[in-house]
């Protein structure tokens, strides 16, 4: 039937993300993911496997709160989507784009991509025709620490 079925250890594994309103309409959305930069390989892999951004939804912006300083020589992020059957890329650096290791060096600091900001990615600005599943990954090195907090925010397109 196609779905994805979890055993063992990994039926209890905690989410990393939620996802609400922004507006009582609710047609104005925030998904939030929490991401362990050392947890990311050099393939894309997805980072949750309940919340989705649906089909239809405007993405406006990205916002990245570094919640450890991040670190790794070279280390770049990329984030983005797939299609819910798990292998069929939406595009995998969608959202941030290589985004630098530099980017992410100090506590507290926000980074905030719209679209031609540099290191966006190119479904900012754009609806999506797929529901998609959010995926990481990394560039060029690995990250040696750091945490994230993304937050993808989204209208509803009716």
């Amino acid at each position: 039937d196609g779905l994805y079925i979890k055993f063992g250890r990994t039926e209890g594994t905690v989410h990393t993300a939620g996802q609400y309103p922004t507006a009582a309409d609710g047609r104005n959305q925030v998904v939030n993911f929490t991401i362990t930069l050392t947890d990311l390989g050099s393939a894309s892999a997805v980072i949750d496997d309940v919340v989705m951004i649906p089909k239809g939804a405007r993405i406006e912006r990205v916002e990245i709160v570094t919640k450890t300083a991040a670190t790794g020589v070279n280390a770049t992020l990329n984030f983005g989507l797939c299609r819910e059957d798990r292998s069929t890329a939406i595009d995998v650096d969608g959202l941030i784009a290589a985004l630098a290791v530099t980017a992410f060096a100090d506590v507290g600091v926000k980074n905030i991509l719209y679209e031609a900001t540099t290191g966006n990615g190119a479904l900012i600005g754009t609806t999506l025709s797929n529901a998609g599943r959010p995926v990481a990954d990394y560039d060029a090195a690995a990250f040696t620490a750091g945490v994230l907090e993304i937050s993808v925010f989204f209208n509803m397109i009716t």
